[in-house]
């Protein structure tokens, strides 16, 4: 914008008002149509300094810029208009249009309506644009600025998460930019995080001290954000083994206490190899050098932590080597401030640390939703033909080869694939069945919609379909046009900007950190393998003339168990992912759920459910805390994929069977209301319990007593492990005075 700049000096000496106003547009009009941020940012500074010193030109230009102007000529307008106190009118201008091809300055054009829809008290709107400004930047400048925005919708008592999570960050690094980062980047991934920072290199006290201020606080997850230097390696050790054995013994213990004081989930940061040394190559060749111990080191916490549960490691050093060590570690802020790592990079570390947040919350994408022509092939299959179309055999084509590749393991570890194209169905379809070059086939998509349907309503209907949630899925674009009307229809679903070359599609989509995951389930490596069997269950109840029928076809056979430490990860990966058929939506920790395998004070259940068409796995989950006389059930859940098929009955049976042999008079059920598990809310009236409290929060309390035993839908073979040899004795029945 430095034609901006200088039409502006050589404008202000003219006496004219209707020059200069000409002057303006046609230096906002003559430039390019895209803005970078430095472009947008210049044109901000020109309506400041037009509002201050010149009140009769903005009244001008206001009137004279139109609607249909280019971008540039309405951040000038919207500029003026907020600096006139006109929020309302700022915000309507700025969600008149979108930078498809610069996504800083879409950052920026979102902070700008969001501040204005701050203003006008827009809540809503105002969350979604600062939730869509902080998915799309790097700038430390800008979300620095956005956390403040955040502040304003917090003090306003607006902010809306999915989950909520009380962070502690240790190390010996100083963490006052991190924090704030870390902050607006998990409020734009759903997560209401409250922090507490730990003093520089006070991290073995924090933790160990008998009444540190880290206790009262009381983390739920503790980041060990300790970098190499706090290792105090020497560039040669004598005995590495000793050390080595010496430091793991250190940070296991550190880890041990995290969880045993406050029950919290522990995020290390394993340690960055240096790049420089005196020693050269020799610091990785030489037993004792300190760049082989360091990766040494590294790969020792991954051992450990695969040993020690609610314990994850960040990739530190991996991260830094993406981003470049030397830009990565800056040696004169380190000296100077203590800050690592370098300023700029704070927002690529703050992201890595989030993702890793989201899956240990459960809040990573589960559907990977992906367009046809010029996403997973080159050209227009309905126009180029198969021959025709780019995939594998050039360099365009083996990038295109490429990008499937990857998309095909995604599915492996678990991700649902689906495609959303306009298309007609046969030629989209002839691609994954005859192209000699494809590496994707049919059967990996568990949805194929080809059609010329709007692209929001088939993102409605693959997620009703597979019953997630639209914030489960992930959709993949190459036009800009089409990603940019999902953002606005739906901002649920995440879009990334995906790059021009193909070539970068990999790197893009794998930077984004959707499908992050702490551990693999036998159920995530079958997910898409089930999602295929519920299409043909679909098949089968369509033409089947009632439920009963339908039902009797699936030949579906129960098992029942109590926790047990072999299915652990699936059963707290239920507990912390599932939303919908979900009474309490009881959030808890893998430690957390450990303690209940064999606990004297629980009831435990999970489902494990098979049919004719295959095992659908572990997908039901039942906790029943015990009193004087009852049984209160605290979580209860079941996951999408069989909902409708009665099973809620058969749980609940089991429990009641349970209940009476055991003493019992009565099984207490609970309902708290959330954003998502409307789909259960009378579930216990129409299971035969009666309502004995509501409270003001809409929670509500349920009794049954425990008279004759219902039996469970005809057809179904029951084995159920939960039940008592024999009834416990009078005496040995707890007695608890408060449900959990």
């Amino acid at each position: 914008m430095l034609e901006l700049k200088t039409a502006w000096f050589e404008l202000k000496k003219r006496n004219s008002t209707e020059e200069r106003v000409a002057g303006v547009i046609r230096a906002l009009t003559s430039g390019p149509t895209e803005l970078d941020p430095p472009a947008v940012r210049t044109i901000v500074d020109l309506a400041e300094e037009i509002h201050l010193r010149e009140p009769g030109l903005t009244l001008s230009l206001l009137k004279e810029l139109q609607p249909d102007a280019p971008p540039a000529c309405q951040w000038l307008k919207a500029g003026l208009l907020e600096l006139q106190s006109k929020p309302e009118e700022a915000a309507v201008v700025l969600d008149s249009f979108t930078h498809l091809h610069s996504t800083e300055s879409e950052a920026l054009r979102l902070q700008a309506l969001c501040r204005n829809l701050i203003v006008s008290q827009r809540w809503p709107e105002a969350v979604a644009a600062l939730k869509g400004s902080s998915q799309r930047t790097n700038s430390l400048r800008l979300l620095l600025a956005n956390e403040k925005l955040l502040d304003r919708i917090r003090t306003a008592g607006q902010t809306s998460a999915r989950r909520q999570s009380k962070v502690a960050i240790l190390g010996n690094a100083t963490f006052d930019f991190l924090v704030p980062v870390l902050r607006v980047c998990a409020f734009a991934s759903g997560i209401d995080v409250e922090t507490y920072v730990g003093s520089y290199g006070q991290h073995h006290q924090e933790i160990l001290g008998p009444s540190s201020a880290l206790d009262a606080f009381h983390p739920s997850l503790v980041f060990l954000a300790m970098d190499w230097r706090s290792l105090g390696l020497p560039e040669v050790v004598s005995d590495p083994d000793g050390w080595m054995k010496s430091c793991l013994q250190e940070l296991r213990g550190l880890w041990r206490q995290c969880r045993e004081r406050f029950q919290a989930q522990v995020i290390q940061h394993n340690f960055e190899v240096p790049v420089a040394s005196p020693y050269g190559r020799l610091s990785m060749v030489m037993p004792g050098g300190r760049a082989r111990l360091i990766q040494r080191l590294n790969l020792e916490l991954w051992i450990a932590a695969a040993a020690e549960p609610g314990v994850q490691i960040l990739d530190v050093n991996e991260i830094a080597s993406a981003y470049g060590k030397y830009r990565w570690d800056d040696r004169s802020l380190w000296h100077s401030a203590k800050q690592y790592p370098a300023a700029k990079a704070l927002p690529v570390l703050a992201r890595q640390q989030v993702a890793l947040m989201r899956a240990l919350l459960g809040l990573s994408s589960k559907c990977l939703v992906l367009d046809l022509d010029g996403t997973l092939w080159g050209g227009v299959i309905g126009e180029d033909g198969i021959a025709g179309i780019r995939l594998g055999g050039s360099s365009e084509g083996e990038a295109y080869r490429e990008f499937q590749s990857y998309v095909k393991s995604l599915r492996e570890r678990g991700v649902i694939l689906a495609v959303c194209s306009k298309n007609n169905e046969a030629d989209a379809k002839l691609v994954f069945t005859s192209h000699p070059e494809k590496v994707l086939s049919l059967d990996d998509f568990a949805i194929f919609l080809a059609n010329w349907r709007p692209k929001d309503e088939n993102l409605r209907r693959i997620a009703q379909s597979l019953n997630i949630g639209l914030d489960s899925l992930v959709f993949v674009d190459d036009s800009p046009v089409e990603r940019a009307w999902i953002r606005r229809q739906l901002p649920e679903v995440e879009v990334p900007e995906m790059p021009v070359d193909p070539a970068d599609q990999v790197k893009v989509l794998d930077q984004h950190l959707y499908f992050e995951a702490v551990e693999l389930t036998e159920e995530d490596r079958q997910r898409a393998s089930l999602y295929q069997a519920n299409l043909e269950r679909e098949q089968l109840q369509a033409s089947s003339a009632n439920l009963e029928d339908f039902l009797a076809g699936l030949q579906i056979r129960v098992e029942l168990r109590s926790f047990d430490e072999g299915n652990l990860p699936r059963i707290v990966q239920l507990i912390n992912k599932t939303n919908q058929f979900n009474l309490t939506t009881q959030r808890m920790s893998e430690n957390q759920v450990r303690e209940l395998i064999g606990s004297p004070d629980h009831y435990t259940q999970f489902m494990r459910v098979r049919d004719r068409f295959g095992d659908n796995g572990i997908v039901g989950i039942l906790i029943a805390s015990r009193d004087a006389e009852s049984l209160c059930v605290d979580t209860w859940l079941m996951s999408c994929r069989v909902l409708g098929r009665r099973l809620e009955e058969v749980m609940l049976n089991s429990l009641r069977k349970y209940a009476c042999a055991a003493g019992y008079k009565t099984v207490v059920g609970l309902y708290r209301p959330t954003a998502k598990n409307h789909q259960v809310a009378d579930l216990y009236d129409r299971l035969g319990f009666d309502l004995i409290e509501t409270a003001a929060s809409g929670e509500r309390r349920y009794s049954i007593s425990l008279g004759e035993m219902p039996k469970n839908p005809s057809g179904f073979v029951v084995e159920d492990s939960t039940q008592l040899v024999a009834p416990l004795p009078e005496e040995t029945v707890p007695k608890i005075s408060s449900h959990q």
